[in-house]
């Protein structure tokens, strides 16, 4: 019988691959690495993000940020002392005192900025200064304690709140433009307020270390910096500088500007030039019209000397803004409301220029913000030193309630 091997024939060599195939097979090899390599990159990414949540730095905190933080953890102190010091209202200045702890709170509430904090933290109570010795005692009055606080109790609160706005208004000639409104209209309120609580309660009120807020020169000494090097660098496009009578008096100037798509400093600083001239004028024609101003004549003279004082101050920064110092214009437009009773029509007149310097405040640099926040300050005090009331933020309307974060 005979065994037969059956060998297997070799296999036929299919020859080399095609060209195209081969490029085709190589770029699919590529495509799917790199999608590999994608997906691995996110995933990596990702575990870097949550990884680095908890523990990466945070970031550096701007001045103003800064400036706005310790704005409002003074106003809270503050206010809580003025409250502990009004003695429950049971003593004659409790009234002025429980005015002045409300509107430090708006403050703070104004003072918040957007919003980071927790509700809880925002609306908690705060823990009142120990400046007068009896914020701390027991944790609050005992029901013997005098009704009347001693001038002595009522000092170091006013010395702080005199800080506080002093602070708030050398502050805001640093700051960027909204927080600077904001710390130079909360620093005059403040120093309104410091001034009303010395008189009620015959102390002084402490002197400021600067020749006025936001002293350029206090600014070059504590940063370095010439304070000629920290003016403006370029002029703003503002037209031709002429002072118009577009602005009436008796109509806020600080809205002269609104026309404009971007309101600029040389607009600003126009409005307060409408402004304080506008308004002596409207005295000029109330001393002419008006039938009381036989008995009114000395203050109303007085009050249309000051304003063209303070226009012409203000007319001559107009070429630092490479607009021309020019003359006011002869006459402006007056309401006819405003001609019918002059004399009932000069005080809400003179209710504009807080609005006025804020928004000069918040669109100025340099020696001009600093003239600024010194003319806001100086004519709070002027409207609200006897007023009923001193608002939380003079020239602003912004109340708390209406801000998203309260």
């Amino acid at each position: 019988m005979t065994s037969s091997t059956v060998v297997d024939a070799p296999l036929e060599n299919p020859g080399p691959e095609p060209e195209p195939a081969r490029r085709f097979r190589r770029l699919g090899a590529g495509a799917r690495r790199l999608v590999l390599f994608l997906a691995l990159g996110a995933v990596v990414l990702s575990f870097g993000l949550v990884a680095g949540t908890g523990d990466a730095p945070e970031r550096a905190r701007s001045f103003s940020e800064i400036a706005l933080t310790e704005a409002r953890n003074s106003a809270r102190s503050l206010s809580a002392e003025a409250g502990v010091l009004a003695a429950a209202g049971k003593n004659p200045g409790a009234a002025e005192l429980l005015a002045q702890a409300e509107g430090l709170r708006d403050q703070a509430a104004l003072l918040t900025g957007t919003g980071r904090e927790p509700a809880a933290a925002r609306n908690g109570f705060e823990e009142p200064l120990d400046v007068s010795g009896t914020a701390g005692k027991d944790g609050a009055r005992s029901a013997g304690a005098p009704e009347v606080p001693d001038a002595k109790d009522l000092e170091p609160y006013v010395q702080a709140l005199a800080a506080s706005a002093q602070a708030n208004l050398q502050s805001a000639w640093r700051a960027d433009a909204g927080t600077a409104r904001l710390l130079a209209a909360t620093g005059a309120a403040q120093q309104v307020w410091a001034a009303r609580t010395a008189g009620l309660y015959g102390l002084d009120l402490p002197e400021t270390d600067s020749a006025h807020p936001g002293d350029p020169a206090a600014e070059s000494e504590a940063t370095g910096v010439p304070a000629t090097d920290k003016g403006l660098s370029n002029c703003p496009d503002a037209g031709t500088g002429e002072v118009t009578a577009d602005s009436a008096a008796g109509t806020p100037s600080g809205s002269a500007a609104a026309g404009s798509a971007a309101p600029s400093a040389a607009a600003a600083l126009k409005a307060a030039v409408d402004a304080e001239f506008g308004a002596a004028y409207a005295y000029e024609v109330a001393l002419a019209q008006d039938p009381s101003a036989a008995t009114r004549s000395e203050q109303w003279q007085t009050r249309m000397a000051a304003h063209e004082s303070r226009g012409t101050d203000a007319v001559a920064y107009l070429p630092d803004l490479c607009l021309p110092a020019v003359a006011p214009v002869a006459a402006y437009r007056l309401d006819p409301g405003f001609l019918r009773n002059p004399a009932d029509a000069l005080p809400a007149l003179e209710q504009q220029f807080p609005a006025v310097y804020a928004d000069l405040v918040a669109l100025s640099e340099g020696d001009l913000r600093g003239w600024a926040i010194g003319r806001l300050a100086a004519v709070s005090e002027e409207l609200y030193l006897q007023a009923e009331m001193v608002p939380a933020a003079p020239g602003l309307d912004a109340v708390p309630e209406d801000l998203p974060w309260n």
